[in-house]
């Protein structure tokens, strides 16, 4: 099966070389790499396009209107493929992840949506994430072969894929609102037209952890999306539920900032000066930022 894969970019020249490399590893399951500049100020549109001279399975689109949601949606309406991918340009897929994606679509016809846990490869103590995801993955496989897949709570923008006819289900009910997770809300969708999404297997993927550096303020504009989501759905027993794990996700966050912070992903040590050296943009989040009422 053909996969689509849909890239939204704001200001991400620092970083989306690596994605694209990574992407451009995959096989022939992967169509085409779409990557649509939400109106950068910065040489993200040039990177792309250099990138696209030794791959010209990458396209590069255009949307003006600011917010993640329309850029996602912009690319989900172009994209070609039999299955649509969703990741961040802070996204870096393993080695097999378009095929493990297409195997198992292909081999499920009855699978309309699917995800995988993404481990955040610069910031410290991830092992033991990586060895639950390493449990995960053996027990989505062995439930694929049983023909009872292991179901994923959610969808994640970083590392995602629908079948293009669930897609067309959702698409005009989706909200491009940006104070909501536009995955979130794209989940709750699916799930309302009696589709569910499951752990693929071998769907390997890691991100930045970029978000978690930011101040308090910040990460309260971030958090508070998930609540808001489940509102927009009238979920209100989840929108209680998110609110108390937010609670309890933005002090535990708040407490490890300082040590995530000193960790220097590239060294792969700690380093004190580290915490307090302007140089380093902890960039916030576009996300959290009301643009449109839908």
């Amino acid at each position: 099966m053909s996969i689509s894969v849909v890239i939204p970019a704001f200001d991400e020249g620092s970083g989306i070389d690596e994605c694209l490399r990574h992407l451009s590893r995959q096989g022939d399951e992967v169509l085409e790499i779409v990557v649509v500049d939400n109106a950068s100020t910065d040489d993200t549109a040039d990177r792309v396009r250099a990138a696209a001279v030794d791959d010209p399975r990458i396209r590069l689109l255009h949307e003006p209107t600011p917010g993640v949601a329309h850029a996602r949606y912009r690319g989900f309406a172009e994209a070609r493929g039999d299955l649509i991918a969703s990741v961040d340009s802070d996204t870096l897929v393993g080695t097999g992840w378009a095929s493990a994606i297409a195997e198992t679509f292909g081999d499920h016809p009855s699978v309309m949506a699917g995800t995988a846990p993404i481990p955040l490869w610069d910031l410290p103590f991830q092992g033991r994430y990586r060895r639950r995801n390493a449990r995960l993955d053996r027990a989505a496989r062995r439930g694929l072969g049983t023909g009872r897949p292991v179901l994923a709570p959610g969808l994640s923008g970083a590392n995602s894929v629908i079948r293009r006819s669930a897609w067309t289900e959702i698409a005009d009910e989706v909200s491009v609102r940006g104070d909501v997770f536009e995955d979130l809300d794209r989940w709750l969708l699916l799930r309302a037209h009696g589709h569910a999404a499951i752990v693929v297997p071998g769907m390997s993927a890691v991100v930045s952890g970029r978000r978690l550096l930011t101040g308090p303020r910040s990460f309260v504009r971030y958090a508070a999306c998930g609540p808001r989501t489940y509102a927009l759905h009238h979920q209100w027993r989840m929108f209680a539920v998110s609110l108390l794990m937010d609670t309890a996700t933005f002090v535990l966050t708040m407490a490890k900032l300082p040590v995530n912070r000193a960790w220097d992903p590239a060294a792969r040590r700690f380093s004190v000066a580290r915490i307090i050296d302007r140089a380093i943009d902890h960039r916030a989040s576009p996300i959290g930022r009301a643009q449109n009422p839908r």
